[in-house]
């Protein structure tokens, strides 16, 4: 099991302060993709709207610490050592896989938050519901700990895309074609 090597959570920890010091080109890459999608009319803020699209602080998009986590997810029962465990490795890899595609997506539709919520209510139950929470050690504490993480990263998501839509800028009501 990975988590008992020194070498492994120095990667965690290299890993960790890799992403938190690339989370303002991260937030640029996001406010990239919301531009394009408004660009291309993908999204609209809705009449009389206006959609920021501009990175923000640190604090403006912490979806990388749901892409993280869901990498977590994703790997935790080779990390832990329950692999052998009935349920486990589908239960997180699915998890873990839906939680960062829906993080991905949720850049240019925030709704789609909404889904990591339950993923993250799903990782608090799983491990009971499958089976394998009570195997002992870290089995059902890392999905636990992962879930309410990603739960409250979605919840935190969801508030920051809401004031992201302003009122627009008066402007004409029509235009005369020449």
């Amino acid at each position: 099991m990975l988590s008992d090597d020194l070498w492994f959570w120095a990667l965690i920890a290299l890993i960790a302060g890799a992403a938190v010091l690339g989370s303002a080109r991260y937030r640029a890459f996001a406010a990239g993709v919301r531009r394009a999608a408004l660009r291309r009319n993908l999204i609209d803020p809705g009449p009389g709207q206006r959609l920021d699209v501009e990175a923000g602080g640190f604090a403006s998009d912490l979806s990388w610490l749901s892409l993280l986590l869901g990498a977590w997810v994703l790997a935790s029962p080779w990390i832990w050592g329950y692999d052998d465990v009935s349920g486990a490795i589908a239960t997180d890899v699915i998890t873990g896989a839906a939680v960062i595609a829906i993080t991905l997506a949720s850049l240019v539709f925030p709704s789609f938050l909404a889904l990591n919520v339950l993923a993250g209510a799903w990782l608090l139950l799983g491990p009971w519901l499958v089976g394998y929470g009570n195997d002992g050690g870290a089995v059902g504490l890392s999905d636990t700990i992962a879930g309410l993480a990603i739960a409250a990263l979605a919840i935190a998501g969801l508030s920051t895309a809401s004031k992201r839509v302003s009122p627009g800028t008066q402007g004409p009501i029509g235009r005369i074609q020449r």
